[in-house]
């Protein structure tokens, strides 16, 4: 369908290439600019389509003609969208700017069904056919694989998406990424040049690549779904060929290798999620699932009295490291015990997601005595023998003494001040005779006198509120991962520096891209792994982002998707410029951010 407008020596047209569709299919709306300052015209601006379809990506192409003397110039943008929603819409008027004056084309009605029936399925082919000239849509497509689609909470599901083609094909990299929603994500590293294979399907043979691979530890039970995935790709077209001979010979692609860029989605998954069994559940079980071991030490079994003692648990497996619980362990009362520094490694090797996670907590003894520190049990789902296990550590004694420090010395990197005084009992004979001064001289100034009287409160009003600070960082998670937020994500982009050489570009804007979404998920305390982008949008306008910034943000997103998945790399000034606006976006977002 297709609505123009005159306008001057401009002429503009919107049409769709389909005014009906099924959910979750694509469609492309192209804007047509005809006449001598085609060129110069911005590009124009689009109706939102946000509540039945999401935009995916678009692309532009010119043409310049001499016609008996006369310059023809037409400029065509395409926009990619993908069907969301069903039911009867309206794409609303395409508008430009030209000469302070604006002007609008007629909108454009659209139906969208939950279903494709089969004549729409029928000419969906005959039109994809006829734009791939004589390639069929079977040519090439991407695929969404799963290892399971029923499972426990917590448990990983593999999944893969292979790219398979009987074409000729330029990656471009990812233009939509899936939706995930009610999962916490963890994405495997796979080779920056794509390793391609040979399969045979129904009797034909494609050279299948794999593109990307995570795990997705569903949060919570019931039915989840994970939306289609969008993949830019540049495929060759080889035109048919005229009876003209000449005609044949200009077109051959010796001298033309024409290509068109072509948005692939990928099909919507479904997976069971099921509850735990309540049979036999253990009352400390938390929902950790997978295989584990834990371990409980302590750096010293003797020390005296004030001195710190190291007690270090490690969990470590196969699961979701990075939301295994703290423990929950039981220091002596005569144990002054501070919070725990964690950490944690992740190993993302074949199909397993692997590792450990680190609970350093720093006791001081206060009385003398053999102290004992209870054992730690904890309790895990194992998925395979579908059964709770629960694991227990030894029991742990530290022998103390009476010491002689009057003041607690506590490792470096600690949450509280690494020395508190613990006060003294004695007061030393003073020996020394006292000098004898003029009555009426003023000992002190008027000034010294207030300020050693005001001193005191000041002081007893910042230790107040750093100690209100401290109890805010271990009760309020929000508040407390607000204020690392900048200190990830420094280091991520630290990271990114170290990698700056052509030659690392998919690790190089890996790091920025982590750099952006553990700020973004620090500052709204969301979960880094699981960030859904229309989430994200939504709490970064609740904290009154400017639209501007959003769009900046999730730009820089899409660029390093799209970098980590191009096949042409980008140079060492390219990436340093990118560096400076990722951490110009990063700074707006900490300033507007309330």
């Amino acid at each position: 369908m297709t609505a123009s407008l005159w306008a001057a020596d401009i002429e503009i047209k919107a049409f769709a290439d389909k005014t009906m569709m099924a959910q979750n299919q694509q469609f492309t709306l192209s804007v047509e600019l005809t006449g001598k300052d085609a060129q110069s015209i911005a590009n124009p601006k689009l109706p939102n389509t946000d509540t039945f379809a999401s935009f995916l990506g678009s692309g532009s192409s010119q043409n310049i003609q001499f016609i008996n003397g006369k310059m023809s110039v037409s400029k065509t943008i395409t926009y990619h969208f993908m069907a969301s929603e069903a039911g009867d819409f309206t794409i609303g008027p395409v508008s430009i700017t030209h000469e302070n004056k604006t002007y609008k084309t007629d909108p454009i009605q659209i139906t969208i069904q939950k279903t494709a029936t089969q004549s729409q399925t029928s000419v969906q082919s005959s039109q994809n056919r006829k734009s791939q000239s004589n390639q069929s849509t079977e040519d090439l497509y991407i695929r969404a694989e799963v290892d399971k689609r029923s499972v426990y909470p917590n448990e990983p599901v593999i999944l893969t998406y292979k790219i398979y083609t009987k074409v000729s094909v330029t990656p471009a990299g990812i233009s939509k990424l899936p939706g995930t929603a009610g999962f916490w994500s963890e994405e495997f590293d796979l080779p920056q040049q794509l390793v391609t294979t040979n399969e045979v399907i129904d009797g034909q043979r494609y050279t299948v690549a794999t593109f990307k691979k995570m795990a997705l530890f569903p949060t919570s039970p019931g039915e989840k779904s994970i939306e289609p995935l969008g993949f830019d790709c540049d495929v060759r077209v080889q035109q048919k060929r005229s009876r003209d001979p000449f005609d044949g010979f200009f077109n051959d692609s010796f001298f033309f290798g024409r290509t068109e860029r072509k948005t692939l989605l990928s099909n919507p998954v479904k997976i069971n999620v099921k509850p735990f069994p309540e049979e036999s559940k253990p009352a400390d079980f938390s929902g950790a699932t997978g295989s584990f071991k834990i371990s409980a030490s302590v750096d010293k079994k003797t020390a005296q009295t004030n001195d710190a003692v190291t007690f270090k648990v490690i969990l470590s497996g196969t699961g979701n490291i990075r939301t295994l619980p703290e423990p929950d362990i039981q220091i002596p009362a005569d144990f002054e015990a501070y919070p725990p520094k964690i950490s944690e490694t992740v190993n993302r090797k074949s199909a397993v997601i692997s590792g450990s996670r680190t609970y350093e907590y720093v006791l001081i003894p206060r009385n003398p005595g053999m102290q004992k520190i209870r054992s730690i049990r904890f309790s895990y789902f194992d998925p395979k023998s579908k059964s709770y296990k629960t694991l227990q550590t030894r029991e742990l004694t530290v022998d103390v003494s009476q010491g002689d420090q009057t003041f607690a010395i506590v490792p470096e990197g600690r949450s509280r001040t690494a020395v508190e005084y613990l006060g003294k009992d004695i007061r030393f004979i003073i020996t020394a005779l006292p000098k004898f001064r003029n009555q009426n001289a003023s000992p002190v100034h008027g000034g010294v006198i207030w300020l050693v009287l005001l001193l005191p409160l000041g002081a007893l009003g910042l230790a107040s509120a750093y100690q209100k600070h401290l109890q805010r960082l271990h009760g309020d998670e929000a508040y407390a991962r607000g204020r690392v937020a900048g200190r990830a994500a420094k280091k991520h982009l630290a990271k990114a520096r170290s990698l700056l050489n052509p030659d690392g570009v998919e690790a190089y804007y890996s790091e920025v891209s982590r750099a952006l979404s553990s700020f973004a998920g620090n500052k709204l305390n969301i979960p880094e792994a699981g960030m859904m982008s229309e989430d994200v949008r939504k709490r970064l306008q609740e904290k009154g982002v400017c639209d501007e910034g959003i769009e900046d943000y999730f730009d820089c997103l899409g660029v390093c998707d799209r970098m980590r998945f191009s096949p042409t790399g980008a140079d060492e000034a390219e990436m340093k410029a990118f560096m400076k606006r990722a951490e110009k976006t990063i700074t707006d977002l900490d300033r507007q951010i309330k």
